[in-house]
């Protein structure tokens, strides 16, 4: 595997696969990394995505795995939210990284990179799921492997916005 050398203020190096919003690049050899695009990303948003607390949690239902993530600014108060879709048949096996499920304490680490338009790393952090978010979430994964797809369900959740979303489904703060 190639290093990386990640750097604020400098280029992003790593593909990007979209221009707005955040992309779970979870459960790869690579690690786990939540990419996260701001056009136009200002001091408070940049801030949020460095050191702000993030609540987190995601909708599971046939198949179906969306990941929310809402990010508070300094006064406490709520300034981003993303939705992640995530399919672990996405990603060739070789490059899966799945995690047996050993104790109830471990916890899923996770980059997130913040980037802005011009492909700028402005944000840069590790968090950590908590055990119980760690456990649901890597059971869902397994259940994507065994079940049967169910059509409609993600377009229904993307007719919401992501905050709305984090209403409806069971959350956590994530760790530092």
């Amino acid at each position: 595997m190639e290093l990386v050398k990640l750097a604020r203020g400098e280029p992003y190096p790593l593909p990007l696969s979209l221009r707005e919003g955040a992309a779970a690049q979870f459960l790869m050899q690579s690690g786990n990394i939540l990419q996260i695009v701001v056009p136009g990303m200002d001091s408070k948003e940049q801030n949020a995505l460095r050191t702000g607390m993030i609540k987190s949690g995601f909708l599971y239902e046939g198949c179906n795995l969306l990941l929310l993530f809402q990010f508070y600014g300094n006064d406490g108060k709520p300034l981003l939210a993303f939705d992640a879709p995530f399919d672990i048949r996405l990603l060739p096996p070789k490059e899966r990284n799945l995690h047996n499920i050993e104790n109830a304490e471990q916890r899923l680490a996770i980059e997130v990179h913040g980037v802005d338009e011009k492909r700028i790393l402005r944000a840069l952090r590790v968090v950590t799921m908590p055990p119980d978010m760690t456990v649901r979430f890597l059971s869902a994964v397994q259940m994507q492997l065994t079940e049967m797809d169910k059509p409609g369900v993600m377009a229904r959740w993307m007719q919401s916005r992501p905050d709305q979303l984090i209403d409806m489904a069971h959350t956590w703060w994530m760790g530092t």
